[in-house]
């Protein structure tokens, strides 16, 4: 599996790419038609490039990851109760 594939040989997608790959199915299989689409009544509308609408970043910066190491170690040294 690490390959990139399932067991039996299907390749393993995240859910922004199986939305950008049903995009381009409903559009024949073009980028250009994708980018065109005039459906904004499709749930997949604002994911049909592939990314999150509005370019939300997930990923933690290296300051929020220090913090978040602060605050744990703290939580685990009793100073913060929950």
């Amino acid at each position: 599996m690490t390959d990139g594939t399932n067991n039996d040989g299907t390749p393993i997608h995240t859910p922004m790419k199986a939305m950008r790959r049903k995009c381009l199915d409903c559009c024949c299989g073009s980028p250009k038609e994708v980018e065109l689409c005039p459906v904004t009544a499709c749930p997949l509308y604002a994911y049909r490039f592939g990314k999150r609408p509005g370019g939300v970043n997930r990923q933690a910066t290296p300051a929020q990851i220090e913090r978040l190491k602060k605050a744990r170690e703290a939580r685990l040294n009793g100073l913060i109760s929950d």
